[in-house]
């Protein structure tokens, strides 16, 4: 029963924007509670007050942030789904990132869609997907950078067992073993520029 009323917050400085989504939301049913946020400065305090299921927010509020960064910058619980508020023209690539997207031109209909999917994507597939350490992103660029184990060992100044131990809880968190799909993921991930790339044969 509890599954049912979850905890929304909708991070927006614009009025209008802000006002209507929140009326949107307010009306489906899967939804107990709608907070609303157009100032940034108490954004931590309160999301660390409500532990929200889902934060709506407009990434340009957080100086166009992946959701990676929105996640460290707000010191937001695992559990929070993360969806982007669009409104504007960013690159695509931008926004894969997040757990969803919902635009101002969707319908009500299209925005329950949204929602629902990606609420129960993060309820049931909780552990599909782990966040990455700090170190592990590390490694991940000089995997993605074509570095060998031994390598990777010696820049950070790690054993090679370690580079491998964090190789493989890499891939397994990821749910990604090829070095072109690690790659894929660090660029759309922002944790590499594209010119950082050594072509090379697998």
């Amino acid at each position: 029963m509890a599954k049912t009323n979850k905890v929304l917050v909708v991070a927006e400085t614009s009025y209008i924007i802000r006002k209507g989504l929140v009326y949107v939301l307010s009306q489906l049913s899967s939804v107990g509670k709608v907070i609303e946020l157009n100032e940034m400065e108490d954004i931590n305090y309160q999301l660390g007050l409500l532990s929200p299921d889902a934060l709506l927010i407009n990434p340009m509020l957080l100086g166009n942030a992946s959701r990676q960064d929105v996640r460290q910058q707000l010191d937001l619980n695992k559990k929070t789904a993360i969806i982007a508020l669009v409104y504007n023209l960013i690159d695509e690539q931008f926004y894969r990132s997040y757990d969803a997207v919902i635009r101002i031109s969707d319908s009500e209909s299209k925005i329950e869609e949204t929602l629902l999917r990606c609420l129960n994507k993060d309820q049931n597939n909780q552990s599909d997907t782990e966040e990455l350490s700090d170190r592990e992103r590390e490694i991940l660029v000089s995997v993605v950078k074509g570095m060998s184990n031994k390598e990777i060992a010696d820049y950070h100044s790690i054993s090679i067992h370690t580079a491998i131990t964090h190789r493989r809880n890499i891939t397994r968190k990821l749910k990604v073993h090829s070095t072109s799909g690690l790659t894929i993921y660090a660029i759309i991930n922002k944790l590499i520029d594209i010119s950082e790339i050594k072509y090379q044969d697998e």
